[in-house]
């Protein structure tokens, strides 16, 4: 039977993300081939290559977390609660490693047309800030060690053995995420990776300037 408070619940406080688009790679991709994207160096490329699979990744289990989890809500089918939890987690960890890597952009100094930072300072990015990074962290850490916590016995008799989806939040032991702060989290890294993977065609009349390219 349909939970309707909790599928109300989790739909206002577990916002849609689908706006956002997909195809973030496959677009990185084509500009990598048309030789139309930078960072100007091999080794920036690299990273700015993982940085835009990372996010989208980030976002696709999201997506489907939100859509198992408001399923299971509404049908009942346990499994649908189980798939939302696999793919949060999944998110959470890639969410981490997503945060590295634009942590890594941030100090190859890159620089928009403009001559401003292409990634702010973390005082001006709240993805990027301390008490951001040490909530996903220690979230994905008490995963991530989960198994051993079983095997080994630490884990409490009562606790649950994968990250517990509630009707606004995630937790798991001592650690919690809000879904509003976390959706916040994924469209501020996903603002850089659309950058990364934009391809734009420039139609100029012959004999006029070429345009400049992107410092970024």
């Amino acid at each position: 039977m349909e939970n309707r408070a909790a599928v109300e619940s989790v739909e206002a406080s577990m916002p849609d993300l689908s706006h956002l688009g997909t195809g973030l790679r496959g677009k990185r991709e084509l500009g990598n081939i048309l030789g139309v994207h930078g960072p100007q160096t091999p080794r920036g490329m690299q990273i700015a290559d993982g940085y835009v699979r990372l996010v989208e990744k980030t976002l696709l289990e999201y997506q489907q977390s939100r859509e198992r989890l408001i399923r299971f809500l509404k049908e009942g089918d346990i499994d649908d609660y189980f798939r939302a939890q696999d793919c949060f987690e999944s998110g959470v960890h890639s969410l981490h490693r997503a945060i590295l890597y634009l942590d890594r952009l941030r100090a190859l100094g890159l620089r928009q047309r403009d001559g401003s930072p292409f990634v702010p300072r973390p005082r001006d990015l709240e993805v990027l800030t301390n008490p951001v990074k040490e909530r996903v962290r220690k979230l994905r850490d008490l995963a991530e060690h989960l198994d051993k916590d079983i095997v080994s016995g630490r884990l409490p008799l009562e606790a649950d053995i994968a990250i517990h989806l509630g009707w606004n939040k995630a937790c798991l032991g001592t650690a919690e995420i809000a879904y509003v702060d976390l959706a916040r989290w994924v469209e501020q890294l996903h603002y850089f990776a659309l950058l990364l993977s934009r391809v734009e065609l420039v139609v100029r009349e012959p004999g006029s300037a070429q345009p400049e390219e992107e410092s970024a």
